[in-house]
């Protein structure tokens, strides 16, 4: 059996009162947050009455159930039909039975995918365009960020500095809908937090602030071409 099961016992207690199951974007989007950050418990994911995902929170690993639906047509799957997904939570001993025999992979890699092809993120977009700013936790996982030469630029800056979509997007001469495919899927993983301000009156950036986002800019370009 794969090394998920060896924290079994510490799964337990994380699921001896088991929590309601969850469907629709923003409650399943809290819950799977909640899970990341608290590295316990175990979960399935359905959609459309299929199980489709076993979910080891504590070792971080995903579990297709159905082999043929392996990377690209699982994430495509669960990201058009993101706000039909069920999730239910497992005992410990639920899971390693389902999960016997199947791949373990990484899990956070197919999150990100998930949210990158579709679902439904009206909320979170609602409170992106009241000017939210957009709190980098942590790097990714590297293998996140593969060729995606924008993330890492990304996350320079809302590491340093947490920004909003249109600061991101005037410092570093992005379009929005980089940034928030970026946000969607750093958000769904635990990497980020979106903090909406008391007011969604903004005042003007400063001059020198402009002028700073413009370095920024001038430095990935010049790193870029250097790169090519």
């Amino acid at each position: 059996m794969p090394s998920s099961l060896s924290h079994a016992d510490a799964g337990d207690d994380a699921t001896s009162t088991l929590l309601p199951a969850v469907t629709g974007s923003k409650p399943l989007t809290q819950r799977l947050r909640q899970r990341l950050w608290q590295k316990a418990g175990f979960a399935q994911l359905s959609l459309d009455g299929q199980p489709r995902l076993l979910i080891d929170f504590a070792q971080d690993h995903g579990v297709p159930v159905n082999t043929a639906m392996l990377a690209r047509p699982l994430v495509w799957a669960l990201g058009a039909g993101f706000g039909r997904i069920v999730l239910q939570e497992l005992p410990a001993d639920r899971f390693a039975s389902l999960a016997s025999g199947h791949v373990h992979q990484p899990l956070r890699p197919v999150l990100w995918q998930i949210a990158q092809h579709g679902g439904e993120w009206d909320d979170l977009d609602r409170r992106l365009l009241h000017h939210a700013r957009i709190r980098l936790l942590r790097w990714p996982d590297f293998r996140l960020l593969a060729h995606q030469h924008d993330g890492f630029r990304l996350c320079s800056l809302l590491l340093k500095r947490p920004s909003t979509v249109d600061e991101c997007r005037r410092m570093l001469e992005l379009d929005s809908d980089t940034v928030q495919a970026f946000v969607r899927s750093a958000y769904l993983c635990g990497y980020a937090m979106v903090e909406t301000p008391a007011s969604a009156a903004r005042a003007a950036p400063s001059p020198a602030a402009a002028h700073g986002g413009s370095m920024l800019a001038r430095m990935w370009r010049s790193l870029r071409s250097t790169a090519s």
